[in-house]
């Protein structure tokens, strides 16, 4: 089983990660495993050894990868807390949120540039500095899982192309 990028590797991990694993069989019929498929158990076992590799991140970039793959209150407010001390909680919140959300706040950056008593200007600043924040841990998360699951991954990134040729060449004898 491979993934085009470790992207949609991690996603998917946290998605069987709630996933109840099944088995589905018409009634009094064999169903053939097929040549290097996988059971229900093994994708739920490969997605807690994936989920495995996350785990042994620095806390700043797992909360950041559960943030942006599940979109949960409590890591949305973790990673809010990378973004810089002096701006006020809310908007570390609503710019986490954002960025979550594919770099679609809830509201226009005017409305939000009243509400915190900022400068259109300033709170454009503020985004770009919060979503360059946040992408770039993220960015370092996943270049990391990278490294470790490159026989999944059929795109590796930039950083990571030479070992992927490296891998998928034969020269290396284990990940």
């Amino acid at each position: 089983m491979q993934f085009s990028t470790v992207r949609s590797l991690v996603g998917w991990a946290f998605q069987m990660s709630e996933a109840i694993p099944v088995k589905v069989q018409k009634f009094a019929e064999a169903a053939p495993r097929e040549f290097d498929a996988l059971t229900p158990d093994e994708l739920k076992a490969m997605a807690v050894d994936i989920l495995a590799k996350v785990g042994r991140l620095p806390d700043r970039e797992q909360c950041v990868l559960a943030a942006y793959f599940t979109g949960d209150v409590r890591a949305v407010i973790e990673a809010a807390r990378l973004l810089p001390a002096g701006w006020p909680t809310a908007l570390r919140r609503e710019l986490t949120r954002g960025w979550v959300n594919d770099e679609e706040l809830g509201r226009s950056q005017k409305e939000i540039a009243e509400t915190f008593m900022l400068s259109e200007a300033t709170t454009t600043r503020r985004k770009q500095e919060a979503f360059r924040i946040l992408s770039g841990t993220f960015s370092t998360a996943l270049a990391v899982v990278e490294v470790q699951v490159l026989d999944l991954v059929r795109h590796a990134t930039y950083r990571n192309t030479a070992r992927s040729k490296a891998f998928h060449g034969g020269t290396c004898a284990a990940a």
